[in-house]
């Protein structure tokens, strides 16, 4: 679809496809009325719809592009660089040993003492070093707190049940494991 004829229809369709406005700011700033009957009249028209739903297509497009060549020079510069998941964890676990026995200790050339460190362990360092690799590993759990405290406390089943859903979905769960979660019921020792 070509831009609208109307060169303010066009405006307005390229405003709202942005999603940075609000539906009045948008008519406004296209030198359409900010009237909210107006603005709902005018932002329902089907080749406004229309428009702005191909806009949206085009920067999706435009945006998937610019990541694929972003991931594709990404691993090559890795590649080129000898940069692999390996590389990277082997250091980090190199990181995290040399924090925890500490800094070593050099003679007055500057060459290091075999076997000889501070003794000044850098628990901050090494507990980084191990966050990044349990990170990697997917050896935590991500949490994440739904609601406030109380808000599913005064709901009967059918209303918390609905409720868990809406949260779920917000957070991005998928059907299968919401209905696997409010299906569980745990074993006796869990119960006891």
């Amino acid at each position: 679809m070509p831009a609208l004829v109307r060169a303010r229809d066009e405006k307005l369709a390229q405003a709202l496809a942005k999603g940075v406005m609000t539906l009045a700011a948008a008519c406004i700033a296209a030198g359409f009325s900010g009237d909210p009957a107006a603005v709902t009249k005018k932002c329902r028209q089907k080749r406004i719809q229309d428009r702005v739903k191909e806009l949206q297509a085009m920067r999706q497009t435009r945006v998937a592009k610019r990541l694929d060549i972003e991931y594709e020079t990404t691993e090559a510069a890795a590649k080129a660089l000898g940069i692999s998941k390996r590389w990277v964890l082997e250091r980090l676990k190199y990181n995290a040993e040399r924090c925890l026995r500490g800094q070593p200790v050099f003679d007055a050339q500057g060459m290091q003492i075999p076997g000889k460190f501070t003794g000044r362990p850098d628990a901050n360092g090494a507990n980084q070093a191990l966050r990044l690799i349990g990170l990697e590993l997917g050896m935590f759990i991500e949490r994440h707190e739904i609601g406030g405290p109380g808000d599913f406390t005064r709901l009967n089943d059918a209303e918390f049940e609905a409720k868990f859903i809406e949260e779920a979905k917000a957070i991005g769960l998928d059907e299968d494991a919401v209905a696997g979660l409010l299906t569980f019921q745990g074993n006796e020792t869990e119960k006891g």
